[in-house]
């Protein structure tokens, strides 16, 4: 209808109204024309913004014609993302697998590689600069472009493909990336090799002996005497030479990010013939990292001329590291060897320090690091024959007078080969070739446990472990003497390894990997062996194993350590009924930590109170480092070293038994306070959650709720399906932050009913299907086969014109 025919004419005798209602009508008309632009404003606004946030979903269907590829390749993917590319070269897998790692995992390594460049400040600002001050000062940017020197043809050949297909895929989508880029306003550069080496260097140090507790030794050495001391570090040596200042040592505890925070954990072990079903052997898998959204692996098969490859690889990198090649089939666990170091230099002058030989300059160098809306920061950056001062990363003095601290690493070294090792191994065919492959280890050292198709299984501790004129290594050497200086590395022919041992198993939890007698010294320190004698009781003489068998072991949450712990704390007499009444619920309690179950939450509450209960008053402010509850330390204090049990800040003097029975009923009142007065209806699962925290984009509104992932849990530090967790909300909420964020399980009687499962999903971006719908599977340890799902979507890479 036309616009004049809908006019009505006002109605006689009603001037006055009719003048009010045309006022009102204008009035209205002006508003409306406000409200109707503002709202056109925004619905463009949010079309525009689906349309850039949606186009961001990678296409995994149809033909691609793309420049740098040779032959035509495939790219099929099963219901939950998983890729199998077929290539007709090796040229064309390795770029597809970087095709496809960009497609759905690309902010990941972009943040994974400025990282590691000390570059994220560029992008997100102030937030960003601690982390880059550190990364500067190691230099392990710099460290992996030289380590590309020593890598052989093939591997550099491999790693260049692989950035091809990356930015083959970034200049067909660089208006089409993930939300991260769009949200922070920037572009992603072209990715280099190096920026797949750095990778490596990052875990070599997050992977390595806990070389923090060496500072915080350092640090408790000025307030507490060498008994005392002895008593928190049962290794410790009674002759501390050097210490650091409370509040240096502190800071410098502080100054290093989290990313690179030493938090090694793993399981692996594998079964000969045998003891299973199929006569040949079985291999299980679970390494444990920190949690984020997304998990840092992702599953694929590749196919290409002699080359069959399925398993989990990690964005940024075109290799396998956990995986089976169709002969033979390998994981890994951190050895946990003592790879880093820390030592006290004296300052001769302002240019240079002291050595045993005479006074040497420092070697410098300028950083510049650019910070998203401020100046440029730049740094200048001291390195001594040890390594990198990395005292220079704080304002106050952390050792004595005209005194600084290097720290020396494995992972610093300019020649190494690890990912190179990498590379043999997806193509080793048997024993031989293994060894080959695990050589070329040099950081971080690792345990590889093997198995292969004729039926044999082996393991192997790879990687460089330095030897030392003297000491352990748990304490900062005098860098002017030679006393803790490194002269060599302990020989590969001597490094721990076993083939086909009689036994037909071989277990490793980051446990003891070597008996006393071992003439080198791998670590002075080596983690609580709870994790290793639970699968070991759980495989115990069994025969005919099958895969079922061993992802039941990986989903097991009892928990040998409170089951040593709570036989101490029940054991005692309770002065009220009440109690009485949990010690005894306790007590009949059989350790399992299920997420359906009220008992494990009241014994994580009542354990880390008691910790913080016996330690916090001595140790002040270095009670952050033990708050992470030490069993070995604190059965010694429940036992025999019963002292610690007095609170120091009171003139009355406690004994153990009183404090258990009060820090008790504090626990029950803060639960009730929390979780309601009844007990019934407390879960472990609800207190403690695996927590999956995006670390950008969970920042965002409204983008943070889709971002962030949540899904009870059941288990805690030291059980198998190992689930560490933070401590929150005065003790009474326990999220996981660290675990099994990959599951495998590998038959060699039949590799392709292999199995694997990832705690996220494939895709790094929210808005995806495949963001988390593994999460579910994960969540009850239900593994994958790949390969078997009809719904498939296939892409075809073809050369472009």
């Amino acid at each position: 209808m036309p616009e004049h025919a809908a006019k009505t004419e006002p109605m006689a005798g009603n001037k006055s109204d009719d003048q009010d209602y045309a006022h009102i009508g204008d009035v209205m008309s002006g508003w409306s024309k406000l409200v109707n632009a503002i709202a056109l404003v925004l619905i463009l606004g949010a079309s525009a913004l689906f349309v850039v946030v949606m186009g961001s979903l990678p296409r995994i269907d149809g033909r691609h014609p793309v420049t740098g590829i040779q032959l035509k390749t495939t790219i099929t993917r099963d219901s939950v993302g998983i890729p199998k590319i077929v290539a007709e070269t090796r040229h064309d897998a390795y770029f597809a697998m970087g095709w496809v790692h960009a497609q759905d995992r690309m902010w990941q390594m972009e943040a994974q590689r400025r990282l590691g460049a000390g570059r994220l400040a560029e992008v997100v600002g102030e937030a960003g600069l601690a982390s880059d001050r550190y990364m500067r000062t190691l230099g392990l940017y710099q460290a992996a472009e030289r380590s590309l020197g020593a890598l052989s043809e093939p591997t550099r050949s491999a790693l260049q493909s692989y950035a091809d297909g990356i930015n083959a895929w970034m200049s067909h989508n660089i208006y089409r990336l993930p939300p991260e880029f769009t949200i922070l306003g920037f572009k992603p550069e072209p990715w280099k090799p190096a920026d797949s080496m750095v990778w490596q260097k990052i875990m070599a140090m997050t992977l390595t002996g806990n070389w923090h507790d060496d500072i915080l030794r350092a640090q408790l050495a000025r307030t507490l005497d060498a008994k005392r001391l002895a008593e928190l570090f049962p290794s410790y040596p009674a002759d501390a030479p050097v210490t650091l200042s409370a509040e240096g040592g502190k800071a410098l505890l502080e100054s290093f990010p989290e990313a690179a925070r030493p938090t090694p954990a793993s399981n692996v072990w594998v079964v000969s013939g045998a003891r299973t079903r199929s006569g040949k052997p079985l291999l299980a898998g679970d390494p444990h990292l920190a949690f984020r959204a997304p998990i840092l692996w992702y599953l694929a098969e590749l196919e290409a001329p002699e080359l069959k490859l399925a398993g989990a690889t990690v964005p940024g990198l075109p290799f396998h590291l956990i995986g089976h090649n169709g002969r033979i089939a390998w994981s890994f666990t951190a050895t946990q060897a003592d790879t880093v170091d820390l030592f006290v230099e004296k300052l001769a002058g302002e240019t240079q320090y002291r050595t045993p030989d005479g006074n040497r300059p420092f070697l410098t160098r300028t950083e510049t690091i650019k910070v998203k809306g401020m100046p440029d920061v730049v740094m200048n950056v001291r390195e001594t024959r040890h390594g990198p001062v990395v005292s220079d990363l704080l304002a106050q003095g952390i050792a004595g007078k005209d005194e600084v601290v290097a720290l020396a690493a494995t992972a610093l070294s300019h020649g190494d080969t690890s990912v190179q090792a990498l590379h043999l191994l997806n193509q080793a065919g048997d024993w031989a070739g293994f060894n080959k492959a695990v050589k070329e280890v040099q950081a971080p050292v690792l345990n590889i446990a093997y198995a292969d198709t004729a039926g044999n299984i082996g393991f192997f501790t790879a990687g460089r472990i330095p030897v030392r004129k003297s000491g352990n290594g748990t304490v900062p050497a005098r860098g002017w003497t030679n006393e803790g200086d490194w002269t060599g590395w302990v020989p590969v022919a001597k490094l721990p390894q076993s083939f086909n041992p009689k036994s037909g198993v071989l277990v490793n939890a980051n446990n003891k990997v070597v008996g006393d007698k071992y003439p080198y010294l791998i670590s002075a320190t080596w983690s609580e062996g709870y994790r290793a004698a639970r699968i070991r009781d759980l495989l115990g003489e069994r025969r005919g194993l099958g895969i079922e068998d061993m992802m039941a072991i990986q989903a097991d949450s009892v928990s040998l350590q409170a089951v040593e712990l709570k036989e101490l704390l029940t054991g005692i007499e309770f002065k009220t009924q009440r109690s009485r009444d949990i010690a005894h619920r306790l007590a009949e309690w059989d350790g399992k930590a299920d997420r359906d179950r009220a008992e494990p939450l009241i014994f994580a509450a009542w354990i880390n109170r008691l910790n913080r209960a016996i330690l916090a008053d001595e140790l002040k402010d270095s009670f952050a480092a033990f708050e992470r509850v030490r069993p070995q330390v604190l059965m010694d204090i429940l036992t025999r070293r019963r002292h610690w049990c007095d609170d120091i800040t009171t003139p009355e003097a406690e004994s153990c038994d009183d404090l258990i029975e009060r820090i008790l009923d504090q626990a029950l009142a803060d639960l009730e306070a929390t979780w309601g007065k009844d007990m019934k209806t407390w879960r472990w699962g609800a207190a403690h959650p695996a927590r999956f925290e995006h670390p950008f984009l969970g920042k965002v509104p409204v983008l943070g709720g889709m971002a962030d992932l949540s899904v009870p849990a059941d288990g805690d530090d030291f059980t198998v399906s190992r689930a560490a967790y933070r401590v929150e909300a005065g003790g009474t909420r326990f999220p996981q932050i660290h675990g099994a964020g990959l599951r495998a399980v590998f038959d060699l009687s039949d590799l392709a009913d292999s199995r694997f499962v990832i705690a996220t999903g494939q895709s790094g971006n929210p808005l995806s299907r495949h963001y988390a719908d593994m999460l579910p599977a994960w969540s009850v340890n239900r593994l994958y086969r790949l390969g078997l799902d009809s719904k498939r979507s296939v892409l075809v890479l073809e050369r472009g014109r």
